[in-house]
């Protein structure tokens, strides 16, 4: 069962995603696409607002990278497959291709009953073992824009974080993206502000009618 609380993320230069070719035939919920997405921030400050997440490097796993926001990384395009959360890249022909990691949750702290993760992408065959297949996109408006979710029991309280990064500074200055769980009400975390994280899902036509993750409409 899944919650619906405010929540809030394969590597190109620009937005691929087509807008409103299938208006009013989104359905409420994915977790398989055939489009290429971009995640932006939803977000109260004007600094990072409509900021594309991106793919920072790990330093501290080879192979790895964090979600977040930074002065040079490569934004994140990413696909769902089954609920897997697959990151992508395009070729010199601008035809795009899984890259290999994958979306995962790695827990960070947890603070009076909030459980702060954080947001990583990895090849998953080294770690953490395999796919994890529990991210959808809910929403489905006219536009085709989502919301990206993490599934959950329904009685917890879900959502997503862009904190001031405490790690990782010899690059200069960022903002980290994790994910939280509670019971009730979420804990205050100093440095960071709770977000939304929005995607465009491009249909796809086929002999004038379109294909949204194989829903089929006229």
């Amino acid at each position: 069962m899944r919650s619906i609380v405010v929540n809030a993320l394969a590597l190109v230069p620009a937005v691929l995603a087509s807008g409103n070719t299938c208006p009013f035939n989104y359905p409420a919920e994915l977790n398989t696409t055939e489009s290429h997405q971009i995640f932006t921030i939803a977000s109260n400050s004007p600094v990072t607002n409509n900021r594309a997440i991106q793919l920072r490097k790990n330093s501290y796993l080879q192979g790895g990278f964090f979600a977040g926001i930074d002065a040079t990384s490569p934004v994140l395009l990413g696909n769902f497959r089954g609920g897997g959360f697959y990151s992508e890249a395009c070729n010199d022909v601008n035809q795009p291709y899984d890259l290999g990691p994958t979306g995962y949750l790695s827990e960070r702290d947890e603070i009076n009953g909030t459980h702060r993760y954080n947001v990583g992408f990895t090849n998953a065959t080294i770690w953490p073992g395999k796919v994890e297949r529990s991210w959808y996109l809910l929403g489905g408006s006219s536009d085709g824009t989502y919301e990206l979710y993490h599934e959950e029991p329904l009685e917890v309280v879900n959502g997503s974080l862009l904190c001031t990064a405490d790690i990782d500074l010899d690059s200069g200055p960022w903002y980290q993206l994790f994910y939280n769980t509670c019971m009730e009400v979420p804990h205050e975390f100093p440095g960071c502000e709770y977000v939304g994280v929005t995607t465009t899902v491009a249909a796809t036509i086929y002999n004038g009618k379109c294909d949204i993750a194989g829903l089929v409409a006229s």
